[in-house]
């Protein structure tokens, strides 16, 4: 048995991230092309798919506190763990659920269709929340540090790089091109069981720690359960990072599926030309994660996010502006290289404001605190293709065609541009005001190590 520490070194931090890699890419050819396959190659409308898409966006807020609670509770059996057994079982549930999603007919009625597409969804999302709330929870309680978990973030970030970029071009390139749906959901099929197996072979090399677990107090029951939301959101902190992150997740959330109507519908670029901009910022972020390393250990979290997110901001308002395609191009580069601070901070301030969260209440629960944030973060993160479904139904797009009115080419502007910087500057604001600055996260993380002591085994 070894010592957490010497036993997670890099190499294994590397593999066990395979997990957010596989993730990473199912997530973004889920949530953020499916719109785009649905309206212009199964026939579904804008309107309708925005219906679907709502509730399937509530169903994603309402299941995640109920899984994190049962996450939470279940006992840690020796030699299988407590999170890595749910990491396992969500992998066959996922892979039923988006396969079988590719495979809508154009000839259906537009309710079968969708009410085949939010069945299958809401299949998707329970399996999805089940290998997130689990994952999260692990690393935030196998990695104490708030230096660790940003350096365990980045190194997910690099790992996701290359499935990540998969997800993105993948879509880009079949959804903006001359391919037929079925070539479309046979390239997506074999994306999803790559990054299932990446899933699978990354839960093969996680170990938890039985004495840590055995010392973790946890709620106890839905009553306290209740008790304990009411709490946390009496709590000055969590409360204002949570409004903060609503706006945030309201403002980036899904950038891609606009992305991709940007794209093939206002600057008509298809194929390779609609994935420069992926590329690059895939080099980008390479370059600038270990940056964000260095800023968080001497600015802190917060504060590093926020400005990150500024960057964002700036490039958003730059898309309403009639621009050619090579300014497009550099300017979302530019938002998502400050989305790329959020990739590499979001998890280790969740892991801050759970620390917070056990120091206040006494119980440490990283399931439950990402589940109440999930209630209404998550549906949040759905605003940008709700806002855009209900922009292009009103100005009249047509699925079929690459060449809209000027209406249409309007609305994905400002879909893309404009409506979601205003929501993300409020969340920037709000963010900057979370009364955790440097001083105070040093203070929390050295409470909560002296509180735990040194983790000495590994079952």
């Amino acid at each position: 048995m070894n010592d957490t520490k010497a036993y997670y070194n890099l190499k294994r931090k590397i593999l066990i991230n395979l997990i957010s890699a596989g993730s990473a890419l199912l997530t973004v050819i889920v949530t953020s092309s499916f719109m785009k396959f649905y309206t212009d190659m199964v026939g579904l409308s804008p309107a309708i798919y925005g219906v679907v898409f709502l509730i399937f966006s509530i169903w994603n807020g309402i299941n995640d506190p109920i899984i994190g609670y049962w996450a939470d509770k279940r006992p840690f059996i020796t030699g299988r763990g407590k999170y890595r057994p749910l990491i396992r079982w969500s992998v066959p549930i996922i892979g039923f659920s988006v396969i079988t999603l590719l495979f809508a007919s154009p000839g259906w009625n537009e309710i079968v269709t969708a009410a085949f597409l939010l069945i299958l969804l809401l299949i998707y999302e329970g399996a999805q929340t089940l290998l997130g709330v689990s994952f999260m929870a692990f690393t935030v309680n196998t990695f104490l540090n708030t230096g660790e978990r940003t350096e365990v973030q980045v190194i997910a970030s690099y790992v996701n790089m290359i499935p990540v970029f998969l997800g993105g071009m993948i879509p880009v390139w079949f959804l903006t091109g001359e391919f037929s749906r079925i070539s479309v959901a046979g390239i997506f099929s074999g994306a999803f069981l790559f990054g299932l197996l990446l899933i699978w072979i990354g839960s093969r090399f996680i170990r938890e720690d039985e004495v840590f677990y055995k010392n973790m107090e946890v709620t106890q029951g839905l009553k306290e359960l209740l008790v304990l939301s009411k709490e946390l959101f009496k709590d000055k902190t969590f409360a204002l990072f949570f409004i903060a992150f609503i706006f945030i997740q309201a403002g980036t959330g899904n950038y891609f599926s606009g992305y991709l109507y940007y794209m093939d519908n206002v600057l008509n670029a298809s194929g390779l030309q609609a994935t420069i901009p992926d590329v690059l910022t895939g080099v980008g972020q390479m370059l600038l994660f270990p940056f964000i390393i260095k800023w968080v250990k001497k600015f802190g979290s917060r504060d590093t996010l926020w400005k990150g997110f500024l960057i964002a901001f700036v490039g958003h308002l730059v898309l309403t502006l009639p621009i050619n395609y090579w300014i497009a191009a550099g300017t979302y580069i530019v938002i998502l290289l400050g989305y790329g601070f959020g990739s590499a901070i979001n998890p280790a301030i969740i892991g801050l404001v759970v620390d917070h969260i056990e120091l206040k209440t006494g119980k440490r629960q990283p399931g439950v605190v990402r589940g109440i944030i999930a209630i209404v973060m998550l549906p949040a993160t759905s605003m940008q293709p709700l806002i855009l479904s209900a922009l292009l139904s009103a100005s009249g797009y047509i699925g079929d065609t690459k060449h809209q009115t000027a209406e249409v080419v309007q609305a994905i502007r400002y879909g893309t541009g404009l409506i979601p910087a205003v929501i993300l500057v409020i969340g920037i604001i709000l963010l900057a005001l979370v009364p955790i600055n440097h001083k105070r996260e040093l203070e929390i993380q050295a409470t909560i190590e002296e509180k735990h002591g040194k983790k000495p085994e590994l079952a």
